[in-house]
């Protein structure tokens, strides 16, 4: 199953550790596109979003304050609902996993 993450980290609540977290804990489970990991690969950056939102089974929101802001998450949260996508919810704040205390 293909999965398309969905985000912004322009309020900082994600971050791109965190997001190296969750790649490898789907990676288990589904194919993920999380772009902010594959963008130094990818050349056509806006085209590459978008053919991965079109190939994809399902969206994964991730949410955070600025997401209802973003230009791009509501972009591809109207391209899921057209394509008839399954919307997943996260809020951003259950991917903090406490450390350990020093």
């Amino acid at each position: 199953m293909k999965l398309f993450v969905s985000y912004t980290r322009r309020d900082g609540m994600v971050t791109k550790p965190m997001l190296e977290m969750l790649q490898a804990h789907l990676s288990g489970v589904c194919t993920p596109f999380i772009h902010c990991i594959r963008e130094s690969t990818l050349r056509w950056q806006q085209l590459a979003v978008l053919r991965a939102l079109i190939t994809s089974d399902a969206i994964l929101l991730i949410e955070s304050p600025a997401v209802r802001t973003s230009g791009w998450v509501r972009l591809e949260l109207w391209v899921g609902r057209l394509l008839l996508r399954p919307i997943l919810r996260l809020r951003a704040a259950d991917l903090w996993a406490p450390g350990p205390s020093v």
